[in-house]
């Protein structure tokens, strides 16, 4: 218990937050004050505003971002070793499913610090409006709810990549609160978080003003009501709460559709690109807002005759229409210091003009030939942008790179040495700044394809239904429905425009319906859909546990679709579900006498003594 929140004092946060509130995305333009004490803060919404942006700024902190990763797509079917790996000694022993407890992932002190922080807040709150009338009290509410989220997301990393952890209920302010305490369920904590933020998302913050002199979206960059039901999405969709999970993702759907009224309705040409425009499947059977709006504002993957605009809005740019909550790393052109996110090119590399300097992690490497050699396997044709845009490859196409998030800028065009290619398609990938990518925790396509995988599940075994009239309907109305979503990400991704002006070769790789009738099939589209969607963006060995998690707590689908990774010592991988998570930290299991090693690791964590950490 003490070194998860390494002994952090209240006088010590609140020195920290002092110190880093000037150098991360200061949101608020506040100035930092020179020297703090518990006695004169906690007098004025200025203190909690301070505290509030502090929070952030850990959430900034390399070693969470990193761990976004590593927890999230290192063990996955997207990953594999990149360059010198084997010298990073933890990630190398990852890679190989060698985990250890004195793996220096298996840290999860910066989460609970976060949460710790949080919490702190949340309690501190209601005291200032005592004192200071003008931090009114729904004001209070809306600043305890967005920390009852950062709090919740910072927890919900941890019981994802360790599944039972312990659950801290009421900050800890000195060392004389810090008491040992064991691990609870992790689906328990799920629950708990779940409920918590029910209870408080109506308090939330639905819009904040728009700066003009910055040059950050506070409304992306901050958590509002949308990005609170982003991440319930995301709750109950590992709960198995799918019911929930449409109307929270529906909340979140329509706040987008209200966004494009109100900025781009007037811009819905399809052939102009640029700006988000209705995708819609034909056989739509739903509406939102209402019955005014049928489909889903994107941003259309071209502009004029390049394609590649969907990647500069949201990855390159940054702050785009369609996120919902990331954490800004792009420098600031009206002043200010932003935190550089180094993490990125540190695990993937990084470019220089058009020479890619290595990093540790490549993509696997079925996911770089698989429309090079025509394996379809991923991707299902040659004209699916995200190809193109998650990975880039040697010349031999005998190793390929992450490029999401890597560039500041993809376009692709018509390759004009086709002849020479097994591709007619090729990418130009620009470099920009290798520290300022923001770090997106939740953009709409990943809150629709939440609503898809529920609506699957929910969809009935027998897919004969009937309309009103009494007429028989083939294939149920919600797999309907989450074809519908799919469709709509899918078709933007297709490299050709407007499907009016489409050639017949790109038009008959637009998807249909007819090869999705029964609920395997969709399960298996949907799960395509995210993996090619949210490539390397930390999402898809959670996935993969959450499916294993739905279908009883077994490693069916990891064991499915995650090989060996070159593990050549005949080791049996993923024997069963706790093997899917890491084991507690060696530090940890020191300082918490109530917390005991997973018995799949052994009562010392599997400790290789041979073996140190390369955490300094």
């Amino acid at each position: 218990m003490k070194h998860y929140i390494n002994k952090v004092k209240l006088l010590t946060l609140l020195g920290v937050i002092s110190f880093t509130i000037s150098s991360c995305s200061d949101f608020l333009v506040i100035e930092p004050k020179t020297f703090v004490t518990e006695d004169n803060f906690w007098n004025e919404k200025n203190d909690v505003d301070q505290m509030v942006a502090g929070v952030y700024c850990m959430l900034q902190k390399e070693d969470i971002i990193e761990r976004c990763i590593v927890w999230g797509e290192l063990r996955s079917d997207n990953i594999t070793e990149g360059l010198d790996v084997n010298k990073k000694e933890d990630l190398y022993r990852a890679l190989k499913e060698t985990l250890r407890a004195n793996n220096k992932y298996t840290d999860w002190s910066q989460f609970y610090k976060v949460a710790n922080a949080a919490q702190i807040v949340i309690e501190r709150a209601p005291s200032v409006s005592e004192k200071d009338p003008t931090y009114t009290p729904s004001q209070v509410l809306a600043t305890q709810a967005e920390m009852k989220a950062l709090r919740a997301l910072a927890l919900f990393y941890v019981v994802r990549a360790f599944k039972d952890c312990p659950y801290p209920t009421r900050a800890v302010q000195s060392e004389d609160d810090l008491q040992p305490m064991p691990a609870v369920s992790g689906d328990s904590i799920v629950r708990v978080l779940i409920a918590d933020l029910e209870g408080c998302v109506q308090n939330a913050v639905k819009k904040y003003p728009k700066d003009k002199e910055r040059d950050y979206n506070s409304n992306v960059n901050r958590i509002t009501q949308a990005g609170i039901y982003a991440l319930l999405c995301d709750l109950c969709l590992w709960n198995g709460d799918y019911e929930k999970v449409i109307t929270y993702a529906d909340k979140v759907i329509d706040s987008k559709w209200a966004d494009f009224d109100r900025n781009y309705s007037g811009n819905v040409n399809m052939t102009s690109g640029g700006k988000p425009v209705c995708f819609a499947w034909e056989n739509d059977t739903y509406s939102h807002l209402n019955g005014k709006h049928t489909g889903y504002p994107l941003y259309p993957c071209f502009k004029g005759d390049a394609f590649g605009d969907n990647y500069t809005n949201i990855f390159g740019e940054g702050n785009s229409f369609e996120s919902v909550f990331e954490l800004a790393f792009t420098p600031s052109s009206s002043g200010g210091n932003y935190l550089s996110n180094g993490t990125i090119k540190s695990l993937y590399g990084s470019r220089s003009e058009k020479t890619m300097n290595e990093g540790p992690l490549y993509a696997y490497q079925d996911v770089v030939v698989d429309v090079f050699n025509k394996q379809y396997k991923i991707y299902d044709h040659q004209y699916d942008i995200r190809y193109y845009i998650n990975t880039s490859a040697d010349e031999q196409y005998s190793k390929g790179y992450p490029a999401k998030l890597v560039c500041s800028k993809i376009e692709i065009e018509k390759n004009s040495t086709s002849s020479a290619t097994q591709i007619p398609w090729a990418a130009n990938y620009s470099s920009g700044s290798k520290d300022d990518r923001n770090w997106i925790f939740y953009r709409l396509t990943d809150v629709m394809l939440m609503k898809a995988e529920a609506l699957v599940e929910l969809a009935g075994d027998n897919l004969e239904t009937t309309d009103e009239e009494g007429n028989i309907i083939s294939v149920d109305q919600k797999l309907n429905e989450a074809f519908s979503i799919v469709w709509a990400i899918n078709r933007r991704s297709l490299l050709c425009p407007y499907f009016d002006t489409a050639t017949a070769e790109t038009k008959k790789h637009v998807l249909t319906n007819k090869d999705y009738k029964s609920k395997e099939s969709m399960r298996e589209l949907v799960q395509k859909e995210r993996r090619r969607e949210l490539m390397f963006e930390g999402k898809r060995w959670f996935d993969l546990v959450r499916l294993c998690h739905r279908n009883g707590n077994n490693t069916d689908y990891v064991k499915k679709y995650v090989p060996a990774k070159g593990n050549s010592q005949g080791i049996i991988l993923f024997v069963n579900y706790e093997s899917l998570f890491w084991p507690y930290n060696k530090k940890e299991l020191k300082a918490n006498t109530v917390l005991t090693q997973k018995p799949f690791y052994g009562a010392a964590g599997g400790e290789d003594k041979n073996y140190e950490s390369s955490a300094k």
